[in-house]
């Protein structure tokens, strides 16, 4: 019995884990789409790829830059990076320009490898009609040197990076231009392969971010909740049913969900994603606030409470507060058993008026969060929601499996005893007839 209770209070838990963890992503997407965080994101890359990193001549300076680049690249802006004409020239072919919105954020979310090695070669390409292709590339990038050589920033590199390493493929194509478009492919599919990482990573940041205001919008506190599922039945019994409820009714579109790959390659696969994620919002409205009312998370503070001149009698699922203000004096509130006496009382208004007192709901919850006794639980929630929502939605699956393999043992090992004893009145009968 005690390792079902054990169980059912993780079932609980990691259902609870992937209730804000698709809540998170869904914020995410929505922060992403509106910024345009995979477009700056590709920005970024292409700067990496055709721009040259600046000549320094002081280690701090080259430190502060790359410091300040780990957070402006989140923009599509780099603090280390010069030499931006071929970039520049880049961005003007048709084959890109033509890729973007055409609003505020005038930039592509994504790029094929064959756009990338066309519009090089496009933008590195001089006029000269009397030579091949690749000899008007190869001129193209004299001409870009020049450019360089004669530049007035200090900062710049003597050779540029970017053209010793197109130089070098143009080599290794030895005057094969259908080698040399794979060449550039191929090392645009490289630097997308790293450019995904560098996504992941800036999401990352950014749902631990949207992890701690879900945790603190909602009161989701691990340790409260654990206890909570510990001590209360029907509570744990209800979340476990929605629990199971939702894996076996949801799981074509999470698994829709977690299968697509939040890439910065594929427009269909950005679409499915938010397809899918509007079919999660809509399950997920609902799940949230009935786990709260199981779990009695909501924060039970409102603005305003009411207070008397006297004590008041007890109730089951409260607490009784004495405040002295600066003009009633003493006054007694019931608030939820929930609230912390101590943290409260330095969140209230000194003074009451109608019966009433001032909360100052934003101060206490901060400062309710940040206590000791209290923050390592929603510190828990925090990391546990930057895991991810595929994460918690796979544990959930094994779990509830794992539940019902249980709830079937004991039914199979009554009916072998049942089998069983029934044989041996069976001998016994043959045996005295």
């Amino acid at each position: 019995m005690v390792g079902n209770v054990a169980l059912d209070v993780v079932i609980g838990l990691v259902f609870v884990y992937l209730l804000y963890s698709l809540y998170a992503t869904v914020i995410m997407e929505i922060i992403s789409s509106s910024l345009g965080l995979r477009a700056k994101n590709l920005s970024y890359t292409l700067k990496r790829m055709l721009m040259d990193e600046k000549k320094y001549t002081s280690n701090f300076r080259e430190r502060s830059d790359r410091l300040l680049n780990t957070f402006m690249q989140i923009g599509g802006r780099a603090a280390n990076l010069t030499n931006s004409n071929l970039y520049n020239a880049f961005l003007k072919q048709p084959s890109i320009k033509y890729l973007g919105s055409g609003g505020f954020n005038n930039r592509p979310s994504y790029l094929s490898a064959e756009n990338f090695s066309r519009a090089v070669i496009n933008a590195l390409k001089t006029d000269d009609p009397d030579i091949s292709l690749l000899g008007r590339v190869e001129q193209g990038l004299e001409e870009l040197e020049i450019d360089l050589d004669i530049a007035t920033d200090p900062m710049q590199p003597e050779l540029s990076e970017t053209v010793l390493h197109i130089q070098s493929l143009l080599d290794e194509a030895n005057n094969d231009l259908v080698k040399f478009k794979i060449l550039l492919e191929n090392w645009f599919n490289d630097t997308m392969d790293r450019s995904t990482g560098w996504f992941k990573r800036t999401t990352q940041m950014i749902l631990v971010l949207i992890g701690f205001l879900l945790a603190v919008s909602f009161n989701v506190d691990t340790l409260a909740i654990i206890d909570k599922l510990s001590k209360d039945d029907d509570a744990r019994d209800q979340l476990v049913k929605m629990a199971v409820d939702f894996s076996e009714k949801n799981g074509t579109a999470i698994q829709t969900f977690t299968a697509t790959r939040d890439t910065a390659a594929s427009a269909l696969a950005l679409k499915s994603r938010l397809d899918s994620l509007q079919i999660v919002k809509k399950m997920l409205e609902d799940d949230i606030k009935n786990s709260q009312t199981i779990l009695s998370s909501n924060w039970q503070i409102p603005d305003l409470l009411k207070y008397s001149l006297k004590k008041q009698p007890p109730r089951p699922d409260s607490v009784e507060v004495a405040y002295t203000t600066g003009n009633a004096g003493t006054v007694y509130l019931l608030v939820h058993k929930s609230v912390d006496p101590g943290i409260l009382t330095r969140h209230l208004s000194d003074e009451a008026a109608n019966g009433k007192i001032k909360v100052h709901t934003m101060g206490y919850k901060m400062a309710y969060v940040f206590s000791w006794e209290h923050f390592w639980g929603y510190l828990l929630t925090v990391l546990a929601l930057s895991l991810g929502a595929p994460f918690w939605f796979d544990l959930l699956n094994k779990l509830v499996k794992l539940r019902s393999a249980k709830a079937i043992a004991p039914e199979s090992e009554g009916k072998s005893l049942t089998v069983a004893a029934t044989v041996s009145n069976r001998e016994i009968l043959n045996r005295q007839g």
